[in-house]
């Protein structure tokens, strides 16, 4: 016994009246996906049959029976949810020339630090708002990022001091400027720390991440993981772009290899026309 969907046809799609699936291209020969971009349901559909499945069938079916369940999660993640971390930007300096960096290189040149009285009245805020809004005894996050924030490392060391009671902290670094002081400071605080690093050789993490003349980073950074063996709170984050997509699997391998807790993996995003 075989059963079929009732049809779709006569609904309204794409007419301001109804459903919204707009295509999108994901570079796959045969499939398209199909987004509503005011639910963020997807799915994707043969790209020979893409007219007829935008006008009849499961296509049509499944959002329709799921919208208002879905609305209501979207506005939840948009309006109602209460914030529990800030991403703190305490420079506007780094010291690498990333190929891949959003950040105008005259301003990771020439950018200003926060002094330490100005990063303490803007946590002075934030505690007064998480105090609150948060369930008593819930600590917020607070990740120092950047730019590179160990440029700025003594108005952040005197937060993070400051604070203790207040935030739970983590701080995301190139691992350029990771001496043992910092080291030391950040781990017998239970600091989170994550370091950025995009391959698993020089030949590979290189290509992307530079110093302002030139030279890679790797071994900087390689040189790390012996010293945080052991050390939970730390992790990874690699950059996916097309000059290291091809070796993720040996970074992952290379990680796995030097008792590395966590790797996150952030694939590109277009933030400019270049």
């Amino acid at each position: 016994m075989s059963s079929t969907l009732p049809s779709s046809r006569g609904r309204h799609v794409n007419t301001g009246l109804g459903l919204r699936l707009v295509p999108l291209d994901i570079g796959h020969p045969d499939y398209m996906a199909v987004v509503d971009p005011d639910t963020a349901f997807w799915a994707l559909a043969p790209r020979d049959e893409l007219a007829e499945a935008l006008c009849s069938g499961p296509l049509l079916d499944e959002p329709a029976a799921k919208r208002e369940v879905l609305r209501d999660e979207i506005e939840a993640l948009r309006f109602r949810l209460t914030p529990m971390a800030v991403y703190f930007n305490a420079t506007d300096r780094c010291n690498l020339d990333c190929t891949y960096c959003y950040i105008p290189r005259e301003m990771r040149r020439e950018g200003r630090h926060m002094s330490a009285d100005e990063l303490c009245r803007a946590l002075t805020i934030l505690r007064d708002y998480f105090a609150e809004n948060l369930p008593a005894g819930r600590k917020p996050d607070i990740i120092f990022h950047g730019a590179e924030p160990l440029l700025n490392r003594e108005a952040i060391f005197t937060g993070i001091d400051r604070f203790a009671d207040d935030f739970r902290f983590g701080i995301q670094t190139n691992g350029t400027l990771l001496d043992d002081d910092a080291l030391e400071f950040l781990t017998s605080r239970n600091v989170g720390i994550g370091l950025s690093l995009d391959g698993h050789e020089a030949s590979v993490a290189d290509r992307t991440r530079k110093t302002w003349a030139g030279s890679g980073t790797f071994a900087s950074v390689d040189a790390l993981f012996e010293k945080l063996r052991g050390y939970p709170n730390y992790n990874v984050l690699c950059t996916v772009t097309k000059e290291n997509m091809m070796a993720l699997t040996d970074l992952v391998e290379y990680l796995h290899a030097r008792h590395v807790p966590v790797c996150m993996l952030n694939p590109l995003r277009c933030t400019s026309p270049e």
